[in-house]
């Protein structure tokens, strides 16, 4: 299928902030009423049988790349769709957390790109230079050095305190402070499948370098003897995009606890923790790809799909392979590995058949300086992916978007013969 990357344009004065040239339209159009009509979810609790086009989200960290998340998001929403539950990684935890806060009562998704358009990404970086450490690892020896002694003197080159400082505010101002606001209600869906402390609209990623493990929050709050309802939300994003050296890790202070570990025949082994304080920083070293955060786990067919978004990395032509000279470009090409900054198309096929693929561009994870004009281009990148998604899901997939792994294997097989 033709992409439609060069034919959506921003127009401010749309709902969204994008238009579609008419002929794309009508196929956007009939596409989500196909799927509406084929796909979409009759609440059995309501009158009258409507159906809706309802979603889980699972959205892959980026840094500044998630500019292209919020196109791909409000494409979906401007096709109908309405999302019960949200999981993210780094940038896609801050996404997913103004996605679950704007899904709540009074609240309208358009109102995400004015927000995502009040960040202000220099400020991530406050004392106004633009380090090399991550991104130009292959530059001057004299770049790293200064970043190298900044290290050792404090666990980040910055302190990704803006982060808090603005999105805080603005999910105070949704009606979003702590986990409790984005309960889900079990009372009022009967159909809902998710284990016990699970029952929230919002998951976010954070890697646990102390215990050395991935922690879902606000699930595994207990696991530090805290209160998953009391948690701040804010908190739990700011831990999820913790970059290991360019912004300072989190430290989470824990009480004592025992767990119970679920063991393969049926019993438990409990371990304890004296408590302390952990360090936790981005959850993309370990998980930046949450596209089962909202599975079923009582065998039952899911009542709608988890669409995943990722930043994908769209080249084909590279130059010639360099080994790592030193520890610094082998700390920091594992920091590129581990951020997904490789070829994101590498994902198995039972993923790739429900997952929306946003070209990044060339733009990597901490460009923090990015301008306008490469903010539009991830955004409306995001649009088209999207647009271009639901239009397959409609035409070639009958009018369904893949609901297990074997759904979306399934679509993969048949697109792959349907080329050969």
């Amino acid at each position: 299928m033709e992409k439609s990357v060069t034919q959506i344009v921003m127009d401010p004065s749309q709902r969204f902030g994008f238009r579609r040239p008419p002929d794309l339209e009508v196929k956007f159009r009939a596409a989500a009423a196909k799927l509406l009509k084929s796909d979409g979810w009759v609440d059995p609790a309501a009158e009258g049988g409507t159906r809706h086009l309802v979603a889980d989200l699972a959205l892959e960290g980026g840094g500044v790349k998630g500019i292209g998340l919020v196109g791909a998001i409000l494409a979906l929403s401007d096709a109908g769709y309405t999302f019960r539950g949200v999981a993210g990684t780094s940038a896609g935890a801050i996404a997913a957390s103004l996605v679950a806060a704007l899904s709540l009562p009074g609240h309208d998704m358009a109102e995400l790109k004015p927000i995502m358009d009040s960040l202000v990404f220099e400020k991530f970086m406050p004392n106004g230079r633009l380090h090399q450490f991550l991104d130009n690892h292959f530059g001057p020896l004299a770049d790293r050095v200064v970043d190298a002694s900044i290290l050792l003197r404090r666990p980040g080159i910055y302190s990704g305190d803006y982060l808090t400082e603005w999105l805080g505010p603005v999910l105070a101002g949704l009606g979003v402070d702590k986990f409790c606001d984005l309960k889900l209600s079990t009372s009022g869906d009967s159909g809902m499948s998710l284990p016990a402390g699970h029952e929230y609209s919002l998951v976010v990623h954070t890697s646990d370098i102390t215990r050395e493990l991935l922690v879902h929050l606000p699930w595994e709050y207990g696991n530090y003897g805290r209160v998953a309802d009391d948690m701040v939300v804010v908190d739990a994003v700011r831990a999820s995009m913790s970059i290991p050296f360019f912004f300072d890790p989190v430290a989470f202070p824990t009480y004592p606890v025992d767990i119970a570990l679920p063991l393969p025949d049926g019993s438990f082994i409990q371990r304890h923790y004296e408590g302390g304080t952990v360090t936790w920083v981005d959850g993309g070293m370990l998980n930046n790809f949450p596209i089962h955060a909202f599975d079923r786990v009582d065998g039952k067919a899911p009542r709608w799909p988890t669409i995943g978004v990722r930043l994908s990395a769209l080249q084909t032509s590279f130059p010639p392979d360099r080994k790592c000279e030193n520890s610094l470009s082998i700390a920091s090409q594992s920091l590129h590995t581990m951020l997904n900054e490789g070829d994101s198309y590498g994902v198995d096929p039972a993923t790739a058949g429900r997952t929306i693929f946003v070209d990044n561009a060339g733009i990597s994870t901490t460009d923090f300086d990015i301008d306008k004009k490469q903010q539009d281009t991830l955004f409306l990148n995001g649009v088209s992916a999207a647009t271009d998604f639901l239009i397959l899901m409609a035409d070639f997939n009958h009018g369904n978007v893949p609901r297990t792994s074997n759904d979306g294997k399934a679509l993969v097989d048949r697109r792959r013969a349907a080329v050969e």
